[in-house]
């Protein structure tokens, strides 16, 4: 209960990290340049989702059986924004209230650090102060990377962090770049109406979670007329009065009102002067950590996407388990292997564990959403769950695509920690009727074929 602990970043990791110490610990302090929670990078995206997923419900049908929405004047950008903020607002109150009945402290400002043992906070040009402490939890986030030629202008080109800025809809769109946000966006374009070019490197689109999903993604996003161009990578954007052109190295050209460039992110941390105190950083920036976060400084620890980009979840549970281990908790190191990890909103992508193994020494069973008596009477029957076991028949990993399909694999996480196997899975049953009722049917189906 003596050690002082100050946390670096405000975002969801920089919140779990503080919020888990702060019982354990003399004194918590977070430092971050932003509000405390602000997730405004991922905002715009998830209340356009929830926006699209409004115009489907009140359609009717399954969102992959609808090549285009016919009447999109309800969804209003300008609204859609100003939910966002004050949904952001609202959030970051609520969570800087619950640190601070936890006592945790807030300073606000840049930080780098002068010593493993010192940090300088910089609050304005002539305006910084230096706080100590046994243990450093570093939750900086990360930021988008986009090379300087396809940089967002607020006017023709835009991207995840810059969304909220587009002034309307555009007639047309080019989407530079796949992962789980570049299939989100184009997702929400097409749902929109808007024309959608979607360049991505050969092989692709691929959302890097779940690939198995990434078939039935991209047939269900070309039902909706989205032009899907793999190649070259976009040497450089163009951009005129009225239009924005996409050229390639070859000289070919894509041309849209506007574009979107989903490139990817990169760790937060170099303005942190990590190096010049000896922290290992790798050649994309991200802090080198063992299981429980540590560095190779002591004292001085990572978590969330400073560590590892990820998924918000992802981000909270290497937050706890630093937290823990800095305050000198009993605490595992961080477990991947039933990390769940979901995007998009209808259809949801899911992915937990491990589907197959170069030896073959995994086995699976697919499982359509339909079999789920829920999804007959949500109308939600596209879809199917993956369930996945090892030669010990012990439960290793599962995959869902469909209506709100993370929640499928809620089970499938506690079956892979706990080692369960099919047979025992295969003995429960969920409540009924619902989507997690699947893992359960998939592991009563392996059991019948085995």
């Amino acid at each position: 209960m003596n050690k002082r602990i100050v946390v670096i970043g405000g975002g969801p990791a920089g919140v779990e990290a503080a919020a888990t110490a702060a019982p354990f610990a003399a004194a918590v302090t977070i430092v971050s340049d932003r509000p405390v929670a602000a997730w405004h990078q991922l905002l715009p995206s998830r209340v356009w989702l929830a926006a699209v997923d409004n115009l489907y419900a009140a359609l009717g049908p399954f969102a992959s059986a609808a090549e285009r929405l016919p009447d999109t004047s309800r969804f209003s950008l300008p609204d859609a924004n100003a939910h966002a903020d004050r949904i952001g607002r609202h959030w970051s109150e609520r969570q800087a209230q619950m640190l601070n009945d936890l006592g945790v402290q807030f300073i606000e400002g840049k930080a780098s650090f002068q010593s493993p043992n010192h940090l300088l906070i910089a609050s304005g040009p002539d305006d910084a102060i230096t706080v100590e402490a046994d243990a450093f939890i570093v939750a900086a986030g990360s930021t988008p990377f986009v090379p300087s030629p396809l940089a967002p202008d607020g006017r023709r080109v835009f991207s995840p962090a810059t969304a909220h800025e587009m002034p309307h809809l555009p007639a047309s769109m080019i989407v530079i770049g796949d992962g789980p946000t570049g299939f989100e966006f184009v997702h929400v374009f097409s749902a929109l109406n808007i024309d959608v070019t979607w360049l991505v490197l050969p092989g692709g689109p691929s959302c890097a979670v779940a690939p198995d999903a990434d078939t039935f993604l991209v047939d269900m996003l070309l039902r909706r007329g989205v032009q899907v161009r793999p190649g070259e990578p976009v040497a450089q954007l163009q951009r005129d009065d009225d239009h924005v052109a996409a050229v390639k190295p070859d000289g070919s050209r894509h041309e849209a009102e506007m574009a979107f460039v989903t490139i990817g992110n990169r760790p937060n941390v170099a303005p942190l002067n990590l190096q010049a105190v000896g922290v290992h950083v790798d050649a994309l920036g991200a802090v080198r950590t063992d299981g429980f976060g540590q560095t190779n400084v002591a004292g001085i620890y990572a978590a969330g996407d400073a560590r590892q980009v990820r998924a918000g979840s992802v981000s909270m549970a290497h937050a706890r388990v630093a937290a823990l281990h800095a305050t000198g908790q009993e605490t595992e190191p961080y477990d991947d292997s039933c990390m769940v990890i979901p995007f998009l909103s209808n259809p949801q992508v899911a992915q937990v564990g491990v589907l197959s193994a170069a030896d073959n020494s995994i086995r699976s069973v697919q499982v359509a959403m339909q079999s789920a008596l829920k999804t007959h009477i949500s109308g939600h029957t596209e879809g199917f769950l993956k369930l996945a076991w090892n030669r010990n028949r012990q439960v290793v990993g599962g995959m869902a695509v469909g209506y709100q399909a993370a929640d499928a694999l809620a089970p499938v996480a506690v079956a892979i920690k706990t080692k369960t196997t099919i047979d025992t899975l295969a003995s429960l049953y969920g409540p009924h009727p619902s989507v997690s009722e699947l893992p359960f049917m998939a592991a009563r189906t392996a059991c019948q074929t085995l």
